[in-house]
């Protein structure tokens, strides 16, 4: 997977725009980077696509921009000209794929079916946009579709929101979702940006799910301890090969594995790279060291650097 995909895949969502004004494109960015969700495909579906993507470029330069509904190769020249890093168009004409290829900038072409996937293939491509995808049959479609095709990654567009994108994001074969469910077109039109920040950060935090998992305790008689939580919760003990846990709420450490000043706290995720990515965003740091990964290879345990409030803390998928 390229660094350009790897970072649409831990962002999560792809926030679809068609701005009317110019005007809009730079307080938009920011609310969008500030809520958490620093990427959006600016759609050709109106004239100002070109000069908002270079707006939101000046606003926010680490922001992932890229441009959808592209079906011209003007559109590509366009596109690129305005600083896009991607392109995204609603179906797959292969020559077009070819251009953006010449251009080298990554293309995500529009799929519905079988044929159009093994079309996506011959050309080199690994990433799809699944488009419409919930008239199309939905995830239901996509895992079908992903069996006999492995290679193949989707990011499914249409009919996805706060209800069903976890569902979604679960799915190994989708590295993002497209969507535009944050994106109120009155908080644009009435320039209520600070309204589309908190339905930014409203639709990252159901997407990460982020929880207190467990609370560690550290203890130098780990098993009595534990079994006095147990008493209390009224929950089973069971044993860990660092610790006990009391149900799914306590942790108590093995004097060997005692971890922070007092303790520790585990934020639980739905996905610890995208939480990572997040919280990074928001300033913190990461002990690398302390990465833990599923037999899938997929991150799903890491401490942050600091203590807080005597505390280490760390991420675990839920």
């Amino acid at each position: 997977m390229s660094n350009l995909l790897k970072k649409i895949h831990n962002i999560g969502i792809v926030l679809v725009i068609a701005l009317e004004n110019v005007e809009d494109a730079a307080p938009l960015a920011k609310a969008l980077s500030n809520g958490g969700l620093p990427v959006a495909e600016v759609t050709y579906r109106t004239d100002a696509a070109h000069d908002s993507m270079i707006e939101m470029r000046k606003a926010c330069p680490d922001m992932v921009i890229g441009a959808g509904t592209v079906i011209t190769k003007d559109q590509v020249d366009s596109a690129i000209e305005a600083g896009a890093e991607f392109i995204v168009s609603p179906g797959l004409n292969p020559e077009i794929v070819k251009y953006c290829q010449e251009k080298d900038i990554p293309i995500i072409p529009g799929v519905a079916n079988a044929s159009d996937i093994e079309v996506a293939i011959s050309l080199g491509l690994e990433l799809v946009k699944f488009f419409p995808a919930e008239p199309l049959g939905g995830l239901k479609m996509i895992s079908a579709l992903s069996a006999p095709y492995s290679s193949i990654k989707f990011m499914p567009t249409g009919g996805i929101n706060a209800k069903n994108i976890n569902d979604y994001l679960a799915n190994p074969k989708i590295i993002a979702c497209g969507g535009t469910w944050m994106i109120d077109k009155k908080a644009i039109a009435n320039k209520d940006f600070d309204k589309i920040e908190k339905l930014t950060k409203e639709a990252v935090n159901n997407m990460l799910k982020i929880n207190i998992k467990h609370v560690g305790i550290n203890s130098e008689n780990s098993k009595e301890i534990a079994d006095a939580y147990g008493k209390l919760l009224q929950k089973d003990v069971k044993e860990a090969p660092k610790s006990y846990f009391a149900g799914n709420l306590i942790e108590v450490m093995k004097p060997e594995y005692n971890k922070g000043t007092k303790g520790h706290i585990a934020i639980g995720v739905d996905n610890c790279d995208r939480a990572k990515r997040y919280f990074e965003e928001l300033g913190y740091e990461f002990d690398e060291s302390t990465i833990k990964y599923d037999d899938k290879g997929r991150m799903n345990f890491i401490y942050f650097k600091d203590e807080i409030g005597e505390f280490a803390i760390h991420l675990a998928n839920n």
